[in-house]
């Protein structure tokens, strides 16, 4: 059974304060204790316009990483939110396709192996059969464009504002259909605990196609914002599921500061936290 204290242990971006400069957000995580730090890419200013850096950003922010000695490994690419893969507007569809293409071209130029889609078919319109075939559809052109450029697509297990992909049984089922070493699959334990299921049965489904997590507590419905240990996330459980199906990929834990320095000390308890309970499944 895997070793879980040699997983990986990175911190989503957007619990650092965006003010911070990029050394000084790498040194945050790295005194926190994570290893690595998940670059967020949304669908608002100024996040979206890091898909246009040019090559003194990039070299400034590989320069801090090198100094560090804090990578980005992975990038949340959460602006399909508001530029869905699947919207019957075909322009609207395709800025999305691009959105996805100068991700991956960016992971590239930063050394990222893998990004977490957020699969969202529609945006303000309801979801039907036919924009979840555009989607797949988008999907089969997209993952062939990441598998040349050496990056993997992951599809985030959503809450149940994405009724077609809110658990890892759902997610396999997209990637059974694209059928790529190139698209696999990003759990969340606090998704899935928020649309009140068990993270726990549902990640046997993943198998081998679990890829990476984030690391997060939930309420029922709620599944933003419970502090670790809070809610009604049964990490002892998650952990333990993850070592019997001898996982091998990274975690992440995912948390919002919402640009307020006075969260920064709050990193330094969720991996106290998380790492406790890794420690404890690991024992078991």
């Amino acid at each position: 059974m895997t070793n879980l204290e040699n997983i990986k242990l990175g911190v989503y971006e957007k619990s650092i304060p965006l003010q911070l400069s990029w050394k000084e957000k790498f040194e945050c995580a790295k005194n926190a204790g994570f290893d690595f730090i998940e670059l967020s890419i949304d669908g608002l200013e100024p996040r979206i316009n890091r898909l246009d850096w040019d090559d003194d950003q990039i070299n400034e922010i590989r320069h801090a990483m090198e100094e560090t000695g804090v990578p980005l490994l992975t990038m949340a690419l959460t602006a399909n939110r508001y530029y869905p893969l699947g919207e019957s507007d075909a322009e609207l569809r395709n800025k999305g396709m691009e959105i996805v293409r100068k991700g991956i071209r960016l992971a590239v130029r930063l050394g990222i192996r893998t990004i977490q889609l957020a699969p969202y078919d529609v945006c303000k319109s309801e979801s039907t059969p036919e924009t979840r075939a555009l989607f797949i559809e988008a999907l089969r052109e997209l993952v062939p464009y990441a598998a040349d450029n050496g990056v993997v697509l992951t599809i985030e297990v959503m809450p149940n504002e994405v009724p077609f992909c809110s658990s890892v049984q759902q997610a396999r089922a997209i990637i059974d259909l694209i059928d790529s070493p190139y698209l696999q699959i990003y759990t969340d334990t606090g998704n899935v605990a928020c649309n009140d299921m068990d993270p726990v049965p549902d990640l046997v489904f993943g198998g081998k196609h679990l890829v990476a997590s984030h690391i997060k507590d939930a309420t029922l419905g709620v599944c933003r914002d419970v502090p670790y240990g809070e809610g009604i996330v049964d990490f002892d459980a998650c952990f333990r599921a993850f070592r019997r199906l001898d996982f091998h990929g990274m975690f992440i834990a995912e948390m919002w500061s919402y640009e307020k320095e006075e969260f920064i000390p709050y990193l330094s308890t969720a991996v106290e936290f998380i790492r406790g309970k890794i420690k404890a499944a690991n024992q078991d």
